[in-house]
């Protein structure tokens, strides 16, 4: 079992509530205005961090004034209650984070990441799963989202290990793709606002070559219809494993041969 979350962060619960809200976005500007000027009427400091018994006083009086009817103190109260759902959820010090659907290899996530990322989508997105799991729900995609399971430290390393030499193979891969490419067609130029031309990525551990038109779209064209995608699908085949994905790109999946 992997060990309890028994502080995400140091200082008491209520220390680690007033940090989440300090660190949330807000669509009224000024909100986090408000919780500093809370903050400093309590400890008479702008950079002094809060005793415990300071913090009960300053959660106390924010509590108090996303119940009175003031700017933003409807913002403020939904912020408290997604921290507070965050709070209770998130009990563990590591985690594994499961794609759902499945795309690329499981991660690790710290019990205090994971904080973050539950506090920061709210209460409507993140939900309870047995055994200590809990689901964030994607905006907006129907069935996406990601599983954090709690695990063991050591396996959680092993994630990390796994997850860097995934890294590194996919930018070793980049550049072998890259020296494919290169000779026969013409590669963007970020430099340049009119650098169209093939470019290659790295998102996670997958590489994807795709045409980057920046500021003249009508050359996809090329891409599309002039045989750029398929004369970079032929290169690429000769030598690696290379699907279409979506919006017309060329996924590079692994070495062929």
């Amino acid at each position: 079992m992997s060990e309890a979350l028994v502080a995400p962060v140091s200082g008491s619960y209520t220390q680690t509530e007033l940090r989440l809200l300090r660190r949330g976005s807000y669509t009224a500007g000024y909100v986090p205005q408000v919780i500093d000027f809370v903050m400093r009427g309590v400890t008479g400091s702008e950079f002094a961090p809060p005793s415990e018994e300071q913090a009960r006083e300053i959660h106390r009086l924010l509590v108090r004034y996303a119940a009175g009817g003031q700017p933003g103190s409807r913002e403020l109260a939904r912020a408290m209650l997604d921290v507070r759902h965050a709070t209770g959820l998130v009990r563990h010090e590591h985690y594994r984070a499961s794609a759902v659907p499945a795309a690329g290899p499981d991660t690790a996530v710290s019990g205090h990441r994971l904080l973050e990322l539950a506090a920061e989508a709210g209460r409507d997105r993140v939900l309870p799963a047995q055994g200590g799991a809990l689901v964030v729900i994607e905006h907006d995609l129907d069935g996406q989202g990601t599983v954090y399971r709690p695990v063991p430290l050591e396996e959680a390393q092993a994630l990390r290990v796994a997850a860097r030499g995934a890294k590194e193979e996919a930018a070793r891969l980049h550049e072998r793709v890259v020296a494919a490419l290169s000779p026969h067609v013409r590669m963007a130029d970020w430099s340049k606002d009119e650098g169209y031309g093939v470019a290659v990525d790295v998102v996670s551990t997958a590489v994807s070559v795709y045409w980057w038109p920046a500021s003249l779209p009508e050359t996809r064209d090329l891409w599309e219809r002039g045989g750029i995608r398929q004369l970079c699908t032929d290169l690429l085949s000769a030598w690696f494993r290379a699907s279409e994905g979506p919006r017309g790109t060329v996924h590079i999946h692994s070495v062929a041969r």
